[in-house]
């Protein structure tokens, strides 16, 4: 089910998200294509994000789509700051002598926004 809003789900808050999944108006996948499609347009001129996988933003979503509620954040993306642990993303901190840097685990911050069901986008940059 790939249901599109009246509203573009990259202009939702967190609890509009939440509310709008929950009542079936739309569903997780839906909302990140939706910012997937948002940071494409936009990330030649912002340059947010040092590491941004979409694959993989919609693989955590669609499987978050199929599955009872996780918690209180069930289907909204995230970005992460790159001075935080993604065991399945590179924490470069922003320096070259971090450049390759895979953590083995999730930073407690990240685990406990899976735990609730956030689905994380990639990682913003540190400047």
């Amino acid at each position: 089910m790939d249901v599109k809003l009246a509203r573009s789900g990259n202009e939702l808050g967190a609890a509009e998200i939440v509310a709008k999944i929950a009542a079936g108006e739309t569903t997780s996948e839906a909302v990140v294509r939706d910012c997937i499609e948002r940071i494409a347009a936009r990330e030649p001129q912002v340059k947010a994000w040092v590491n941004f996988n979409p694959e993989l933003a919609l693989a955590q979503a669609h499987a978050l789509d199929r599955e009872p509620r996780r918690g209180a954040l069930h289907g909204v993306p995230i970005g992460v700051k790159d001075v935080i642990d993604t065991f399945d993303m590179p924490t470069e901190m922003g320096s070259p002598i971090y450049r390759g840097n895979r953590p083995m685990a999730d930073a407690a911050c990240v685990a406990l926004l899976r735990r609730a069901g956030a689905v994380i986008l990639g990682k913003t940059a540190t400047c």
